[in-house]
């Protein structure tokens, strides 16, 4: 742990930044509901279906397609929705906030509140093409959009330090 410096980084999360941070944790709910929801309609579609039950089954699953699809594209509009109403009714996610990257830990810092995290109240960190996910919980994450470090090398010196603190 050489690195003795901190990571200073501040920004106001969007809806669509908000919006990115729901869908990642609905992503395997959906895919495993889509797909459940294609085999169930597979087997129905294969008992309709008067072929040899080779063909049968690529034909009732082209056709279980359609309804599959339908409902997880029905799925993820209502996620988009209440993720929408979730942030419009968090009046805290509207403020700007600064978070500081230390070795002791992250400040957190909110209009005139003052959060403090030591690193073992973390059990990961996930990055997404435009977020990186500090999680405190299961479900509950610090959102960090990658538009608040002002350069590459501010990214990677936070890297670093979750690094060292073995978050993954």
């Amino acid at each position: 742990m050489e690195n003795r410096e901190s990571v200073t980084v501040t920004g106001t999360i969007t809806l669509d930044e908000f919006k990115k941070y729901q869908a990642y944790h609905v992503r395997r709910i959906n895919l495993s509901f889509f797909f459940v929801l294609l085999v169930l309609f597979t087997y129905m579609f294969v008992s309709v279906i008067d072929a040899i039950w080779f063909i049968s089954i690529w034909f009732a699953a082209l056709f279980a397609l359609v309804p599959s699809g339908f409902f997880l594209l029905s799925v993820k509009t209502f996620n988009r929705h209440r993720a929408k109403k979730e942030f419009e009714s968090d009046s805290i996610a509207h403020n700007e906030m600064t978070y500081t990257f230390s070795e002791e830990g992250v400040h957190q810092k909110v209009r005139r509140s003052n959060n403090y995290y030591e690193w073992s109240d973390f059990s990961s960190l996930k990055e997404t093409p435009e977020l990186f996910l500090l999680y405190v919980s299961k479900r509950k994450a610090i959102v960090l959009p990658k538009r608040f470090f002002e350069n590459q090398e501010q990214q990677e010196q936070f890297k670093q330090i979750v690094r060292e603190h073995r978050l993954r």
